[in-house]
């Protein structure tokens, strides 16, 4: 019984060792596994430590990278700033130049509207412009032909040197026609010749030229009257009842006859003698003669009165005449105003005082030469400026 007893202690006590080592093992396998655990826990921790410290080195990078990029931002904030500034600027440009815009298409579109006017204007002048130059032609072509008429009465200088061989004619008409014109009759014992300026130039001037032409015509070749003042007292006549001259109205009040219409005359007749010797008798009205002889100078004065025009006077108009004997080489000239009236470039007249010098300082000429003088003479004063009347100017020399 006792050993059944001991051998049931031992069967209890290999048992209980059995259940000891079991969990003596089964602790060690925990605490192993723990152990395990804990070694694995720890080897994370190093991998966490150096993750760690990769992380601080990547947070120390991150903020250089952040601060680098604030002030980025900062740079691109002020910029930014900037940007919007200039935004703000070029919109309020653009507002304006919307505005100017506006305004400029408002002024093309007024542009526009005058442009058509202008243009519709413009085809108005152009047609009146055509109609014009038809007129201006039209009139250009009269007055080149009342040019060729007037041409045509006035004698030639070939007719004149026949009866005057020593003598010139200067005529320049200021226009296309003229006012001034020089008239000559030549009769076996004397010539007459005269120097004419009519008021005006121009077309009223030839008008009255040829008036004038005809009147002397009438009373020297066919009423035969060779008296220098009887000739411009009955030229004077002539004119005023051409013109219907007078100190009255007409019927209807008029006064267009009051008018001082009619010309200006220097006229020479040159007698030859059947002793061979000559005589010059001179009358002016308004024109003197310039003679000179041996070297001395003379004017002989006009009567201060023109041809034509109403006579406010008692009596009738009367011309002084000069006798004047003539000797071989005297030289003398009679002329209308437009020579001396002539301005140069200066605005200087050329005045009679100096025209006289001229006469004096070319009496070594022959007359051609003194002709050609006078002409560039009168040219060169002239320069560019205008001509400012007709010129006639006529010298002969025994």
């Amino acid at each position: 019984m006792y050993s059944v007893a001991i051998i049931g202690f031992l069967g209890c006590f290999i048992v209980a060792l059995s259940f000891g080592l079991w969990l003596k093992s089964r602790n060690h396998r925990q605490v192993q596994a723990e152990f395990e655990a804990l070694k694995a826990e720890l080897s994370k921790s190093v991998n966490v430590q150096e993750q760690l410290q990769q992380l601080e080195t990547e947070k120390q990078k991150f903020e250089q990278k952040n601060k680098k990029l604030w002030k980025m931002s900062e740079t691109v904030h002020k910029e930014k700033a900037k940007v919007d500034t200039l935004n703000e600027n070029l919109q309020l440009e653009k507002d304006k130049l919307e505005a100017d815009k506006k305004k400029l298409d408002e002024k093309v579109k007024k542009l526009w509207q005058t442009s058509t006017s202008i243009h519709k204007e413009k085809e108005r002048i152009n047609e009146l412009k055509n109609e014009i130059e038809e007129k201006h032609q039209s009139i250009m072509d009269s007055v080149n032909y009342a040019q060729r008429i007037q041409a045509a009465i006035l004698p030639t200088q070939e007719e004149i040197k026949m009866a005057l061989p020593h003598s010139f004619v200067l005529f320049k008409p200021r226009d296309i026609v003229s006012g001034d014109f020089y008239w000559f009759s030549h009769f076996d014992s004397y010539t007459v010749i005269a120097c004419c300026d009519c008021t005006g130039h121009g077309v009223p001037g030839a008008f009255m030229s040829m008036i004038g032409n005809t009147l002397l015509n009438q009373i020297v070749n066919e009423n035969g009257i060779s008296d220098a003042s009887q000739i411009l007292f009955q030229l004077d006549l002539e004119i005023n009842q051409a013109l219907k001259q007078s100190s009255e109205s007409d019927e209807s009040g008029n006064n267009y006859n009051k008018a001082n219409d009619g010309m200006d005359v220097g006229l020479c007749v040159i007698t030859n003698h059947p002793d061979g010797n000559k005589t010059l008798n001179y009358a002016g009205a308004n024109r003197p003669l310039y003679f000179i002889s041996g070297g001395e100078f003379t004017e002989q004065k006009a009567t201060v009165a023109g041809i034509g025009g109403i006579n406010y006077g008692n009596g009738e108009k009367s011309y002084l005449q000069y006798r004047i004997p003539l000797l071989p080489g005297d030289t003398f000239y009679i002329s209308s105003d437009g020579y001396a009236d002539q301005f140069s470039e200066l605005n200087q007249k050329l005045m009679t005082k100096r025209f006289k010098e001229e006469l004096r300082n070319i009496q070594h000429l022959n007359m051609d030469e003194q002709c050609t003088y006078l002409g560039n003479y009168l040219d060169t004063w002239k320069g560019k400026s205008r001509q400012m009347d007709d010129v006639c100017v006529i010298g002969i020399r025994v």
